[in-house]
């Protein structure tokens, strides 16, 4: 019975994961069709963002991903006392990631940064609105599944301490440890969008 429970739990996350994944995809294919279209204003978009945040983020996620994975690896071998400390690692991470994102958030807007109609930053035509409404609005995303990521973390931290989740028990562990990879991964197509790719 709790081993067709935990099946039908994966299936879920996996169809949860798929339906992201599609939706990430379908704004990737805007963002390519519109790159092709206006290159010289989404080259400019790209060096008008703060590189070493998109790098240092960069490093933070993926720092994360392997905090959580090594908590997985810790509670497969019983030892429960690291896991906790691994999860505390991942909110701190994930945290810090957020701080970073808004901080440069409040960079742009200070500049005149901003989607739509409102930006007042400079313009190399109609293509520099559609950078940063497509900065904002996937990169505003992400944050969203990132603060979604934090919540589920924060809930299998809690259920750890209570010892609900153990040696024995850990799948939920593991299915929040997918989606926290999930998103780290859609982090990893971000950053070069937004942040390496000029000439």
């Amino acid at each position: 019975m709790i081993e067709h429970l935990e099946r039908r739990y994966r299936v879920a996350v996996w169809i949860v994961i798929a339906s992201e994944a599609m939706l990430f995809s379908g704004l990737f294919a805007l963002y390519t069709c519109y790159r092709a279209e206006y290159p010289l204003a989404f080259d400019a978009g790209v060096q008008a963002d703060i590189q070493w945040i998109g790098g240092l983020n960069t490093f933070i996620l993926l720092t994360s991903s392997f905090a959580i994975a090594w908590a997985i690896h810790l509670i497969r071998g019983g030892r429960m006392r690291g896991v906790g400390w691994g999860l505390v690692a991942v909110l701190a991470l994930g945290m810090a990631f957020l701080v970073f994102k808004l901080v440069e958030w409040g960079i742009h807007i200070h500049d005149g940064i901003v989607p739509g109609t409102a930006y007042a930053g400079p313009s190399h035509g109609p293509g520099t609105t559609l950078f940063f409404t497509l900065y904002y609005g996937m990169t505003g995303l992400h944050a969203l599944h990132v603060i979604a990521g934090l919540a589920l973390v924060a809930w299998v931290a809690h259920r750890v301490r209570r010892r609900t989740i153990t040696t024995d028990n850990h799948v939920a562990l593991e299915l929040v440890a997918l989606y926290w990879h999930f998103v780290d991964a859609v982090w990893v197509f971000l950053w070069p969008m937004f942040y390496l790719m000029h000439g």
